[in-house]
């Protein structure tokens, strides 16, 4: 099964550091430079890290990367509600494809520990 929602051809899921700069992003009215995203994020990392994480994510085309002077901008290519609805139902299909009912039961227990 093609993948078509930017993520590289794998479907997976974003990766926690990634999770949250997407989270900063998608909150984010204007785009962000790397220090902006830095500053917004919990927990202590180098911006360097920052910056590599806003590039992978842009060759990946999951955000815009646009130079103004000497840094970058950063903005997401969708917003999260559409990123993660094309996502997911990707990941959901090759689930079913791969393990079918089984894939089913496993979502219905753990919907139900979540009492959805």
């Amino acid at each position: 099964m093609s993948c078509n929602c930017h993520c590289s051809s794998k479907c997976g899921l974003l990766g926690g550091l990634e999770q949250k700069i997407m989270d900063v992003l998608w909150e984010a009215k204007t785009p962000l430079k790397p220090a902006d995203v830095k500053a917004k994020i919990k927990g202590e990392y180098a911006y360097t890290t920052i910056m590599t994480v806003l590039k992978r994510l842009a060759d990946k085309k999951i955000i815009k990367r646009k130079k103004l002077g000497n840094t970058f901008l950063y903005s997401p290519l969708s917003d999260k509600k559409s990123y993660s609805c094309t996502c997911l139902d990707a990941l959901f299909s090759r689930l079913l494809d791969t393990y079918g009912i089984l894939a089913l039961d496993s979502f219905h227990r753990v919907i139900k520990k979540f009492k959805i």
